[in-house]
């Protein structure tokens, strides 16, 4: 038996599930190893769907994507159930890497308090994908992500959006890339207005047709707390950064934004009562210039 299996718990006090495919080495043995719980709910699913049908709303579980595990997503994931953490396992070409089909959202965090962390997402399969990840609960997480925005002349239209009902949500560590040949639109789009955002560690590089990050509007943020992002954008007349609905107040410290609009100040746009320490905005697209201190401080 599995050590931490004995004791049956999450981290967060619920059951743990495995989602491991059937083909992978060791699979029969993993199974032995990590039985059904007392009332015969499998501890181990082959699919992500069948795990999503075994957690129990806000009990504290959590699932594990095994290391190795891919899967191809023909239509939108709905993390549906609330409260339930799902972590992919492994590191570097080891974490579980999605691939988006057809054009549509991958996966969707509908449920509040749901987590998403540690897992990959591949350039499409298909042109003009949705989203790699579409946010709609409350209190979710999502972190640890990396995500392939196009490759060749496929892309997403955004990589994360930010839907309706999204409050106290959390954005750690996200690492996105875009190539030219075929730029999203935005790396990070909202959609709705949203309140009580976090984020620390969003790195994003590459061409885009909108903007780095945006607002839609009337989608305002409010009591958003942001550091460390490094968003540097290609493309023509490009800003970083647009959060210009009305009503957007937090603050951003130690951040990095890198655009090709026409000033400084249209290459990170921050309306609204936002207060920024350490925000460093570049518009050169090369290495001939460094990135300006912004607002300047006055002479106290």
């Amino acid at each position: 038996m599995n050590p931490e299996f004995d004791a049956r718990r999450s981290k967060n006090g619920g059951r743990v599930f495995w989602v491991k495919l059937a083909t992978a080495t060791g699979f029969g043995q993993f199974v032995k190893e990590h039985p059904p719980y007392d009332d015969n709910v499998a501890a181990v699913h082959e699919t992500m769907s069948g795990a999503a049908g075994a957690v129990v709303a806000d009990r504290g579980d959590e699932v594990r994507i095994t290391e190795g595990y891919v899967l191809t997503l023909a239509s939108p994931f709905c993390l549906a159930v609330a409260g339930v953490r799902w972590v992919g396992e492994g590191s570097g070409t080891k974490v579980p890497v999605f691939t988006v089909q057809n054009a549509t959202h991958g996966i969707s965090l509908d449920a509040a308090g749901v987590e998403l962390d540690n897992v990959r997402f591949a350039a499409p399969s298909t042109d003009e994908a949705l989203s790699m990840i579409r946010i709609k609960g409350a209190g979710c997480k999502v972190q640890n992500i990396v995500g392939i925005g196009s490759g060749a002349a496929l892309n997403f239209v955004d990589c994360i959006t930010v839907g309706k009902g999204s409050d106290d949500l959390v954005l750690n560590n996200i690492r996105l890339t875009s190539s030219g040949a075929a730029p999203v639109k935005t790396f990070l789009r909202f959609e709705q207005p949203t309140s009580r955002f976090t984020s620390a560690g969003f790195y994003a590089r590459g061409s885009v047709a909108t903007a780095g990050v945006i607002d839609d509007s009337g989608a305002r943020i409010k009591d958003a707390n942001i550091s460390d992002w490094r968003i540097a954008v290609g493309g023509s007349a490009k800003p970083a950064v647009t959060l210009d609905a009305t009503g957007g107040e937090g603050t951003v410290v130690n951040s990095f934004f890198a655009g090709t609009h026409t000033t400084l100040a249209t290459n990170a746009v921050f309306s609204g009562d936002y207060r920024l320490s350490q925000v460093y905005v570049s518009e050169e697209t090369g290495n001939t210039a460094q990135g300006a201190l912004i607002p300047a401080v006055d002479s106290e």
